[in-house]
C-alpha cells in the first residue's frame, strides 16, 4: 500500500492518523487519532496548541 502526500501525519510521532468518532456520557465529537501512538487531535486541541498571541508575563523572581 502506497502512502500518498495527502496522508495526515501525527504531530507527536509522525505516524498515520485516522478520523474517528468519540463519545462520552453527553458529548459526541470527531477527531484525528494516531494509529501508532494514540495521540488525539481535535479542533480544541489544535486551538490550544497555537502559540499565544502577545507577550507572556514572567513569573515573579525570574
Amino acid at each position: 500500500m502506497a502512502i500518498n502526500d495527502k496522508t495526515v501525519r501525527c504531530p507527536r510521532c509522525d505516524g498515520a492518523m485516522v478520523f474517528e468518532r468519540f463519545q462520552d456520557m453527553l458529548t459526541l465529537f470527531y477527531a484525528w487519532r494516531c494509529v501508532n501512538c494514540g495521540e488525539i487531535v481535535d479542533p480544541v486541541v489544535s486551538k490550544n496548541r497555537e502559540p499565544a498571541r502577545g507577550v507572556k508575563k514572567k513569573a515573579v523572581g525570574e
